[in-house]
């Protein structure tokens, strides 16, 4: 079927939920928990912020130079000024400026109360102890002011910022040695089959006929993991009411469960009935492709709930639009819009319109010269491959029918997804 073919089947389900709808359900009941705990500053890389910081002083606390030069009155700039000393960072000079007088002064260097302006070194002249600006830089030039970073008293950082190098960074240079920040979300991660072997804690063990090893919680695991978010590897779980209950039970000190596979409709789909037993439930159908079928709900013990499909590609891009962003909610975090770049397809993409579907694909090109894109082949959702070749999703709009070779789709690369990317 080519994108061109005008009696195109649909892939509409009136039942279905569009990925917004179903976002905003989910997030309605992603709070966030108020546990938290005081580390050092040294050990908060990626942690967040759990209240509002404020300036304790202001930086810079003193007039400085932002250049190597020399500190002096700019009414006098016109004529020959007597050097009589030196600032340097962290030894300042001490006295007054007399008329007609100047001081050398390098980067960070304190400038004293009564010089007004610093003129870069390269534009003056040094002969017998005496200063010739050759050229005069405008009044005030080259001195920072008290607090131009930030003024004492004033906001540094408000609760619920990821703490990174520049983060970090800020509360060092005001004296901050210790930071309030959430305690780590602690996420579950389950896999559902009776067809499941596991090649960490198997290793060596010969499959089963009809076995495949598992490879969804190495993949949804490193998507979540991080300093604010540790995950526990949970094992797999038999395609049982009962072991499913069990799995369920094991998980009563998680902030969040996820499960991949049985949340289907099939004759070994337990999760929907396991999640009854233990809390509640909504089973949607999400207008998206890969990634119809979606679980998510509480367990009794108040953990947030998300059955994820089976097949590797589908949990891969339902964990990146509903687990994330329930994950950065939970954090105390903003939405994320993820960033999108137009690029012209170099081949024809098939598509049966009603549902958005993610194709994966290889970018190329810049934003000065345009971007190009290709797909990685064979789109099934279980061709894991597509994941490992590809560098960003292309996006197909609900209505469409694919996309001739030629045309401009919108791509999604995996670098504006995060350190955590598919």
């Amino acid at each position: 079927m080519t994108p061109a073919d005008k009696n195109c089947a649909s892939d509409a389900d009136p039942s279905a939920l569009s990925m917004q709808e179903a976002l905003d359900k989910i997030l309605a009941l992603c709070v966030a928990p108020d546990q938290t705990e005081t580390i050092d500053v040294k050990a908060a890389m990626h942690r967040i912020s759990a209240s509002d910081t404020f300036a304790d002083i202001s930086v810079p606390p003193f007039r400085s130079s932002a250049m190597d030069g020399y500190a002096f009155k700019h009414a006098q700039g016109e004529d020959a000024l007597t050097i009589i000393g030196s600032s340097l960072a962290g030894h300042p000079f001490n006295g007054d400026l007399p008329d007609n007088s100047c001081i050398r002064i390098t980067t960070g260097a304190c400038v004293p109360d009564d010089a007004d302006t610093v003129v870069m070194q390269e534009n003056t002249t040094v002969s017998s102890g005496n200063l010739y600006i050759n050229k005069l830089p405008v009044h005030g030039f080259n001195v920072r002011d008290i607090g131009s970073d930030q003024a004492a008293g004033t906001l540094l950082l408000s609760a619920g910022t990821e703490l990174k190098a520049p983060e970090l960074a800020l509360l060092a240079s005001h004296g901050f040695n210790k930071v309030t920040v959430r305690k780590p979300l602690t996420v579950s991660v389950i896999s559902t089959g009776d067809e499941l072997h596991d090649a960490v804690h198997e290793p060596g063990a010969n499959l089963k006929p009809g076995g495949i090893y598992d490879a969804n919680r190495a993949l949804l695991i490193n998507m979540l993991q991080s300093p604010a978010v540790q995950c526990t590897d949970s094992g797999i779980c038999a395609d049982s009411l009962d072991a499913i209950t069990a799995a369920f039970d094991q998980t009563v000190d998680s902030d969040l469960v996820i499960t991949s596979g049985g949340v289907s409709v099939g004759d070994a789909d337990f999760v929907k009935d396991a999640l009854a037993k233990t809390g509640e439930i909504a089973m949607w159908k999400i207008a998206m492709k890969p990634g119809r079928p979606l679980t998510f709900g509480k367990l009794s013990s108040g953990a947030v709930f998300f059955g994820l499909p089976g097949n590797p590609v589908s949990a891969a891009i339902t964990c990146l639009f509903f687990v994330k962003p329930a994950l950065r909610s939970m954090q105390g975090l903003g939405s994320k819009e993820l960033i999108t770049v137009e690029a012209i397809i170099d081949s024809n993409l098939n598509k049966l319109p009603g549902r958005i579907e993610y194709q994966r694909g290889v970018l190329a090109g810049n934003a000065a010269d345009g971007y190009r894109v290709s797909t990685t082949g064979l789109q099934d959702s279980h061709v894991l491959t597509s994941l490992h070749k590809a560098n960003c999703l292309i996006e197909l709009p609900l209505d469409s029918q694919g996309a001739e070779a030629g045309s401009t789709v919108t791509v999604i690369p995996f670098s504006a997804i995060g350190d955590n990317r598919i």
